[in-house]
Order: structure tokens, then C-alpha cells, then sequence
């Protein structure tokens, strides 16, 4: 999976947001904290979902669960918006 074609990131002060172009069905913007901002920089190359969890927990000193929570909600939202190509 990765960030469809039709969406673009865009870094603003302390956070990231995302907004749809073209052929984009979603109306918006979604803006992202900085671990959220890091997950879909992640993937804006194709990666898995258990790709982005080990990167995750590679730099952070959390539990692989709530990291994997965190990836899980951050991938959920993008499916939503139509912003990944699975």
C-alpha cells in the first residue's frame, strides 16, 4: 500500500496536512501530529502494514502494540479519505 497520486502532504509549523487533488473523491484536508505525519511519510513509497510497525518501533520506545494501534488508526483514516492505493 501507499498514498495515492491524488493526495499531497504538506508540512505546516508542528504539524502535517493532507490534501486531495485531481480525481480525488475526498473534499478536505486531514491534518496529522508529528507520529502521524511520520507513518504517512512512510508511506509514500510501497510498504506494508507491518513494514511501517517495525520502522515505528525501530525509533520509538513504545510497546509494538500501541505503536501497531497508532499505524492501525492512522491507516484507517487514509482508507476512509480514499488516500491509499491498496
Amino acid at each position: 500500500m501507499k498514498i495515492n497520486e491524488n493526495f499531497l502532504t504538506q508540512e505546516i509549523d508542528d504539524s502535517q496536512v493532507i490534501v486531495a487533488t485531481g480525481d480525488a473523491k475526498f473534499n478536505g484536508i486531514v491534518r496529522s501530529n508529528k507520529t502521524a505525519a511520520e507513518i504517512v511519510d512512510l508511506m509514500q513509497e510501497e510498504t506494508t502494514r507491518d513494514e511501517v510497525i517495525d520502522k515505528m518501533c525501530a525509533k520509538y520506545d513504545a510497546p509494538r502494540k500501541v505503536i501497531a494501534d497508532d499505524v492501525d488508526m492512522v491507516i484507517s483514516t487514509l482508507r476512509r479519505i480514499g488516500a491509499l492505493d491498496e
